[in-house]
């Protein structure tokens, strides 16, 4: 978002920073009300247990040998970037379940702890509480069952919506499942911005944005990755993995003149939305779904 920077490598995966979390514990510890190194204290115990949870996806990732390139945290969260998910209802699921799982791993975990330190009044577990082992234990379990609990409502593609893929990935094809998907996670993402302007909590606002254009954009890939592979599957048969490569094919004579049809159903590059410099926007992408036939060359506009 702002630019980022590693900070350690863990299972073999880097660990990077967005400069926006540093943006975040300064403004912090300049700006907040009230006490601000308890401020700053939940946001590093926050900043860890964030990183825990895309660990638990990075390992649950590379158990199917997927690739993790790397692990981003930044103000609204964080983010294992991985470098392909096969498109499997069972593998997405896992990978997504992974995240939450840890959390909530976390918080069982602290639990004897908090209950073996004894909590001396309910104020101990107010969020800012840093006093106490027992606010801090407190506001350890809290964090982690608030995270592992947003993280599954289904608004694609946080992990939740992800399981919601997975799940109408069972009945459908990918392509239709990463709609289903998208769309009800929009609908989440449009009441969290509205939710957030009421409120006037921001950052409310700010993750359904995230959630509405990471969603967006996460479709548009799955659409270009279906395309490409129907294109290859027209060009080769389906053999191979070979990129797609269209070879122009000239008409002969008299189809040049009688008329400008092709009776073979070959388009010209004309028709295709890609020609003369358009952009790849939501219409060209449209019309390249609904593609067929072979590209050939244009007709000289001389002969």
């Amino acid at each position: 978002m702002f630019g980022s920077f590693p900070i350690a490598r863990v299972f073999g995966t880097t660990v990077r920073i967005d400069l926006s979390w540093v943006l975040l514990v300064i403004g912090t510890a300049a700006l907040w009300p009230g006490d601000p190194l308890a401020a700053v204290i939940n946001l590093l115990i926050l900043f860890t247990l964030v990183t825990l949870h895309e660990l638990g996806h990075t390992l649950a990732a590379r158990y199917f040998k997927i690739e993790v390139l790397d692990i981003t945290l930044w103000f609204l969260g964080g983010m294992a970037r991985m470098r392909e998910i096969p498109e499997n209802p069972k593998i997405e699921a896992i990978v997504a379940l992974a995240g939450p799982a840890v959390n909530f791993l976390l918080a069982a975990l602290a639990l004897p702890l908090l209950l073996a330190s004894g909590i001396a009044s309910m104020s101990d577990i107010a969020p800012n509480a840093t006093a106490t082992l027992a606010g801090l234990l407190a506001n350890f379990i809290l964090i982690n069952l608030f995270m592992g609990a947003s993280n599954l409502l289904p608004a694609f593609p946080m992990d939740g919506g992800r399981v919601f893929r997975a799940f109408c990935g069972v009945f459908t094809d990918w392509l239709n499942a990463t709609r289903i998907a998208a769309g009800v996670g929009k609908l989440f993402a449009a009441g969290l911005i509205v939710l957030g302007f009421l409120s006037r909590q921001w950052s409310i606002a700010a993750v359904g944005l995230f959630v509405w254009l990471a969603g967006s954009r996460e479709l548009w890939a799955v659409r270009m990755r279906r395309m490409q592979q129907q294109m290859r599957e027209q060009t080769f048969g389906g053999f191979g993995e070979r990129a797609a490569t269209f070879t122009p094919v000239e008409p002969s004579e008299p189809a040049r003149e009688s008329s400008d049809e092709d009776p073979s159903g070959a388009r010209r590059p004309g028709d295709n939305p890609l020609a003369q410099g358009k952009e790849l926007d939501e219409e060209a992408l449209r019309r390249l779904e609904q593609f067929r036939g072979s590209i050939r060359k244009p007709r000289d506009p001389e002969q």
